[in-house]
């Protein structure tokens, strides 16, 4: 399991904290996921496509909360009071209160069944983590040929996600693809920098 010192060493001490053990008490039924978040923390963004917030100031939302439209009988029941653990990319990752998984929830769907992004909190933070160093010192260097620039791209994605799939294998399996598709979408925008 990845631990505090290890984030800020790859995030930095300026965009890690802890959460307060009183808010992690009445949000976090799971006590690992307690643990987590008040001793090892969370990072406030990762590779600029996924935003967690501030941990130590940022209250957790349920989904009706950070999607209020105004009518919280919209949403389903079963999706209404799971916890937003991130948001970008159209939509977020949220934790399951059935069942403590970390699921992809596009605003409008109630579907979670093939939307698993890890299989906990801690898999979750610990693949973060593994993205964060992988992406650290990547040196990508691209033709100008717009076509071998994808495949390349897509090379890359193949092979970072090859290299943290072991964290959490079911993840990397789910027809999500949430891993790959936030490694993509961050290489596509250093592609675009160059």
């Amino acid at each position: 399991m990845v631990t505090h010192a290890e984030l800020v060493s790859a995030f930095g001490s300026l965009w890690v904290e802890t959460m307060p053990p009183e808010v992690a008490e009445r949000h976090f039924a799971n006590p690992d996921d307690r643990r987590l978040l008040t001793e090892v923390g969370m990072p406030q963004s990762l590779l600029g496509h996924l935003y967690f917030g501030n941990v130590r100031t940022d209250p957790p939302q349920t989904i009706s909360q950070a999607v209020d439209t105004g009518t919280p009988d919209k949403f389903p029941p079963e999706v209404r009071d799971d916890i937003v653990i991130a948001a970008g990319m159209g939509g977020f990752a949220c934790m399951s209160r059935a069942d403590y998984r970390i699921y992809w929830y596009e605003p409008g769907s109630s579907n979670r069944k093939f939307a698993l992004v890890n299989t906990s909190l801690e898999r979750f933070l610990e693949t973060a983590y593994q993205l964060r160093l992988k992406f650290k010192g990547l040196d990508l260097l691209y033709s100008a040929d717009e076509d071998e620039s994808q495949e390349e791209i897509g090379d890359e994605v193949r092979r970072l996600a090859g290299e943290i799939c072991d964290v959490d294998p079911p993840s990397f399996d789910s027809p999500a693809m949430f891993w790959q598709h936030v490694v993509l979408f961050a290489l596509e925008t250093l592609a675009s920098e160059e």
